[in-house]
């Protein structure tokens, strides 16, 4: 997603780029936990141990994470 152009930055410029690092999970043998583990900035122990609930809500603009970047929305009646 960083390397996709945004409104907010104005024309013709970039977010900072965020280039992934790790080893690449094997799809017939994935590691314990998340499995993108492997390869995240944010991965702690609880990464490891245990794996992420999904995101309430609307499963398809979502990622499930033990430490996602923003919290969704509060609903309120």
């Amino acid at each position: 997603m960083s390397a996709a152009r945004s409104p907010a930055t104005g024309r013709g410029r970039r977010r900072q780029r965020i280039l992934l690092t790790g080893e690449i999970p094997s799809p017939t043998d994935p590691p314990s936990g998340c499995r993108f583990r492997t390869r995240c900035r944010r991965a702690q122990g609880l990464c490891a141990a245990a794996d992420p609930a999904p995101p309430p809500g609307d499963l398809r603009h979502g990622a499930a994470c033990h430490f996602p970047l923003a919290e969704p929305p509060t609903v309120t009646s």
